[in-house]
């Protein structure tokens, strides 16, 4: 399990990117880019090898609704439950999904590895990401 933890850890410090609207993992500055989506796209696939999600890349991350449209578009391949690695964590204000990230796990610690334009790149833990947040919600 060593070296696939050491992979993983690697691949999470290269993820830990600069924050671009629509960011598909273009190299910007000799740093890959990445939105939300973005990120939670590419960690799924090259960490996981999970299949790559459609890109959304036209949806603005101002787009609220659009974000929720593509979303529901989503959804229906995935089931709600506890956060786990590879899941992807929703964030939700009202009715509106505002934000996502992933659940990865780093020194044996479940989290989440999310981007922002305020905020950059960062893990959480599961705790700590959700009191930054109204109301979060995880599907695998």
């Amino acid at each position: 399990h060593y070296p696939l933890r050491r992979q993983r850890q690697m691949c999470i410090r290269d993820r830990m990117s600069a924050y671009r609207d629509g960011g598909r993992g273009e190299a910007v500055s000799g740093r890959l880019a990445y939105d939300c989506w973005g990120l939670v796209r590419a960690v799924r696939n090259e960490l996981f090898g999970l299949p790559l999600l459609p890109s959304y890349g036209a949806i603005s991350p101002d787009d609220k609704r659009g974000l929720t449209d593509a979303y529901q578009a989503e959804v229906g391949a995935f089931a709600e439950g506890p956060p786990a690695p590879g899941a992807i964590a929703t964030v939700w204000k009202f009715r509106l999904c505002v934000h996502v990230g992933v659940c990865v796990e780093v020194n044996g610690r479940l989290g989440v590895l999310e981007t922002g334009r305020k905020i950059g790149c960062r893990w959480l833990s599961i705790a700590d990401f959700e009191s930054k947040y109204m109301t979060v919600r995880y599907y695998s």
